[in-house]
């Protein structure tokens, strides 16, 4: 209560800085059009901003614009719209006059100019951010039929996306071969997610919430605290910019053999002069069982989803702005077998059903000159989960759990024409971060209780010259599961020889904190027994260390081609790493108990490159690939059983992994899409029930390959039908040794997440 109340305080403080009272007698205006700049047409809903303000607008379906009540003076308008280069004008605006702008846009693929926020935490050019930071947008979604963001972040270097569990489907992300919960991910620059949300966020997020996801390599604790030792997921919510509406279905079928159906829709409202907006998705998702083996146990569970957000904005002023976002979701999953009874009475289930409920407030003031930024910002999470992991009938094994997590936040961020001996860019923060969970195993009297409490304050400082960016800032978190204070500093070089290439070397460091992660609260059926996770009683933090290296080269070779090469060196190392391994059964309970512990530490290195060439924006493609290793310091012994030989390499991580995206446009309304990702050999743990004994298995590769194709009918000028259809994993490259019966061991699971699946899909959405 004192944290919180110090809060208030700081935040009181600074609205009364930075919200003096405007006044606007003013009537300058700048009116303009904006056109395509080879075709001549007129770009309709191209986004129009005052470079570093809030003041803004969209063209209209003519392309034509105006801003209003602006004050006499020196701007620059910043042009915008998706596939088109980003482009900067200079405009002098003089008191009771109205001055034109005609603008023209050349259209892109080899996005140069994306703007990124994860980097800094403030709004940056992607080629000018002192970190690599990697976009996917909704063309990536589109191009992969990606339904949830688990399906679309594979197509990214250095990431991979697998599923650890045959019953309910517990979806995972890799970065740079570490585990999932050594990633952050964010909701919109906020770290809102917790524990218990992640053990299935990435599945529970539908890909029409999402107007870009953001993804960054490396340590980044000293931005955004506790966790983010292999990178950072931002998952950017769509903001409302332009008015527009949409509705959409698609049928798969699953194996060929198990339907899926998907429904969502989408809606953007704009109010008079752009001073007000909101926009709203809503999605219905339903997935029957899939049975690979037709032993009558699911390898891909069933589903049944329903989602809605909205996001607004209203401008009080030219300079300050308020921002409103909410998001609920309930699911109901279940694998397993005997679906049309009750959990306790199948042999195997895993069952959740989930409630969550999730909002945030942010006030932003915004200086006039675009020389200063202020946020207050606060966000919640509430999730209410039943569920159900046992086997053999069992009564007990349903359980309960809520969880609730609270963030509140105020950020600043100056420019400063000389700070020692450069023109810089500051910015810092505080942070008070909260999370209350309870999960219960009522029959057995099992019960988990944490509660995490970080109080943290971020600064960082970036120096900028003609070639050279020098960035060094650090965060202090005070977590109260940690004894002492954790500082997490960074230091990051750019090294920019021409407008078109940048090399950057980057330090950064991360920790996570002794307590229960996402993967701690799933329970895996093995052997017919349930698969429970215990913390060591000494579970000491863990600590690591990044290093990364990289070049990017971007490349305009006439009018037609353009290309961009990225190649990333990283490295990481880890002091006092988690680790698992089995010690105990208890046969009152049927459950087998694995013990979190720290190992002495691991190291993991590699090298990404991604290349991507495009032709008229008709045709591009995109290649990545990754070699990396991944190894502990010592052997680790993760079997119960002493006769099974430990191993030095981490598990489920592949020395090579790689993706590929090939898009078509041979006539304007057709669009034809194939993608596709490569994972090598590597050694999966397979645990004992249907075998005899524990045993380390060596996968095969894996080539997974997707088409999709789409034709879009214009019904009218601003709205269009589109037919689309594809085959997800041609070649059905799927695993085939999935354990059989109840004594499998669900977690023996690897390879592409789905078998061949065929789609069609229809769509409505105007533009």
């Amino acid at each position: 209560m004192k944290r919180i109340i110090l809060f208030a305080v700081i935040f009181v403080n600074i609205i009364a800085y930075a919200a003096p009272t405007v006044k606007n007698n003013d009537q300058a205006s700048i009116e303009g059009h904006v056109f395509d700049a080879r075709t001549k047409e007129p770009i309709a809903y191209a986004s129009i901003g005052i470079k570093g303000t809030s003041i803004g607008t969209v063209t209209d379906r003519d392309g034509n614009f105006v801003l209003r009540s602006l004050h006499p003076g020196n701007y620059t308008l910043v042009i915008t719209y998706v596939g088109y280069e980003k482009q900067e004008k200079e405009i002098r605006v003089f008191r009771n006059r109205a001055v034109h702008a005609h603008i023209e846009l050349k259209e892109t693929t080899v996005m140069m100019d994306e703007v990124v926020i994860s980097a800094s935490r403030v709004e940056t050019n992607r080629k000018e951010a002192p970190v690599i930071v990697n976009v996917m947008s909704e063309k990536t979604f589109q191009e992969s039929n990606a339904q949830d963001l688990s399906q679309a972040l594979p197509f990214q270097s250095g990431v991979r996306v697998e599923y650890n569990c045959q019953n309910c489907g517990f979806p995972q992300v890799r970065i740079n071969g570490l585990e999932g919960h050594y990633a952050q991910i964010l909701i919109d620059s906020k770290s809102i997610m917790s524990s218990l949300g992640g053990v299935y966020g990435l599945e529970q997020m539908p890909v029409n919430m999402v107007e870009r996801v953001e993804v960054v390599k490396g340590a980044g604790s000293a931005l955004y605290g506790s966790n983010a030792i292999a990178g950072i997921i931002n998952i950017i919510t769509k903001e409302p910019l332009t008015p527009s509406y949409s509705i959409g279905t698609d049928i798969q079928a699953i194996g060929l053999k198990s339907y899926a159906q998907n429904f969502n829709a989408n809606a953007v409202v704009i109010g008079k002069h752009n001073k007000s907006g909101a926009s709203f998705y809503q999605t219905f998702r339903k997935k029957n069982p899939y049975d690979q083996d037709g032993d009558g146990f699911s390898e891909i569970g069933k589903l049944d989803a329903f989602s809605f957000g909205t996001r607004s904005f209203y401008k009080l002023s030219n300079t300050q702005k308020i921002s409103l976002e909410y998001h609920t979701m309930q699911e109901a999953r279940r694998g397993g077998n005997a679906f049309d009874k009750p959990p306790h009475e199948s042999d195997i289930t895993e069952m959740t059903e989930h409630k969550i409920h999730s909002g945030g407030l942010t006030y932003d003031y915004i200086g006039l000159e675009g020389n200063s930024k202020y946020s207050i910002y606060t966000s919640t999470q509430y999730i209410d989960r039943e569920s159900y992991f046992g086997a053999n009938h069992d009564l007990n094994a349903y359980g309960k759990s809520n969880d609730l997590t609270f963030l509140l936040g105020t950020q600043g961020y100056n420019k400063i024409e000389k700070l020692i001996f450069l023109p810089a860019n500051i910015v810092y923060g505080l942070e008070y971060n909260s999370n209350s969970l309870e999960d219960n195993i009522i029959g057995y009297n099992i019960k988990t209780e944490q509660s995490t409490n970080i109080f943290g304050g971020f600064a960082q400082s970036e120096w900028s010259s003609k070639y050279f960016k020098f960035l060094i800032g650090a965060r202090l978190d005070k977590h109260n599961l940690i004894n002492k204070p954790i500082f997490s500093p960074r230091l990051n070089l750019m090294f920019t020889p021409s407008s078109n290439h940048q090399v950057r070397a980057s330090y950064g460091s991360g920790y996570r904190a002794p307590q229960a992660y996402d993967e701690d609260l799933h329970v895996t059926q093995v052997g017919g027994q349930s698969l429970r996770t215990v913390l060591d009683p000494n579970l000491r933090p863990e600590y690591s260390q990044s290093l990364s290296l990289s070049s990017d080269y971007y490349v305009e070779l006439n009018n037609n081609y353009q290309a961009n090469l990225l190649v990333e060196g990283f490295y990481t190392s880890l002091k006092d790493v988690f680790a698992l391994k089995v010690i105990d059964y208890d046969t009152n309970t049927n459950t087998i108990y694995q013990l979190r512990y720290n190992a002495t530490g691991a190291k993991i290195g590699g090298v990404s490159l991604t290349a991507k060439l495009s032709y008229q924006a008709k045709y591009t493609l995109t290649l990545g690939y990754t070699y990396q290793q991944s190894r502990y310091n010592d052997i680790e012994n993760w079997s119960k059983d002493p006769s099974i030989e430990g191993t030095k390499k981490m598990l489920r991580t592949p020395n090579n992994y790689a993706y590929a995206t090939l898009s078509l446009i041979p006539v304007k309304p057709l669009n034809i899409s194939l993608s596709g990702t490569y994972t090598g050999q590597m050694i999966v743990p397979h645990n004992e029930g249907y075998i005899a004994n524990d045993k380390l298995e060596t996968t095969p590769q894996f080539f997974d390959l997707n088409l999709v194709a789409s034709y879009d009918f214009k019904l009218k000028e601003d709205l269009i039908f589109q037919i689309g259809g594809g085959i997800k994993n041609i070649f059905n490259s799927y695993q085939k040794d999935f354990d059989k019966g109840i004594n499998r061991d669900a977690g023996y699971i690897y390879g592409p997440m789905q078998p061949r699946t065929v789609y069609i899909s229809l769509k409505l959405f105007s533009k």
